[in-house]
């Protein structure tokens, strides 16, 4: 076991975000993520924000989320499925992902709209959910919600 730190390694804006060692091998998951997060990216870059493409690199696996959006303050990493397993497994690898970028809001970009269960368990963690709708993309923003109660 080694005692390095966690530490973020940018990447180019050409360099797929998918597939990522230390995860299994699952080519639908890696092309629709893939698909996502690119039109994310330059709907991001289109309204003007700063955006970063990262790996946050642990030994002795690959812990990743994909981008940080610097104007908005948010990590955000890439879903192909809402269901339970999937966010346990998301939420831990965004939480710990996210102590590295300061201050930051956690956001979990989906493939498709999740579920009402899904939302909750999300907005219960304060865990920003987004996903593409049209040409553009929706957002479930447990702070708006919150805020509006």
């Amino acid at each position: 076991m080694t005692t390095d730190r966690p530490h973020v390694t940018y990447l180019a804006p050409s360099a797929p975000a998918r597939p990522q060692l230390g995860r299994a091998n699952d080519e639908e998951a890696d092309r629709s993520e893939n698909a996502v997060l690119t039109a994310y990216l330059f709907h991001l870059r289109a309204k003007g924000h700063r955006v970063l493409r990262h790996r946050v690199v642990t030994d002795p696996v690959l812990a990743s989320t994909d981008l940080f959006d610097a104007t908005a303050g948010e990590v955000v990493m890439a879903c192909h499925r809402s269901h339970y397993p999937a966010l346990i497994a998301a939420y831990g690898v965004i939480s710990d992902c996210a102590r590295l970028f300061s201050p930051s809001c956690r956001a979990l970009l989906f493939t498709d709209e999740p579920g009402p269960v899904a939302r909750e368990f999300l907005s219960h963690h304060k865990i920003i959910a987004i996903w593409p709708e049209g040409e553009s993309f929706v957002r479930s923003d447990p702070a708006a919600e919150t805020d509006g109660a």
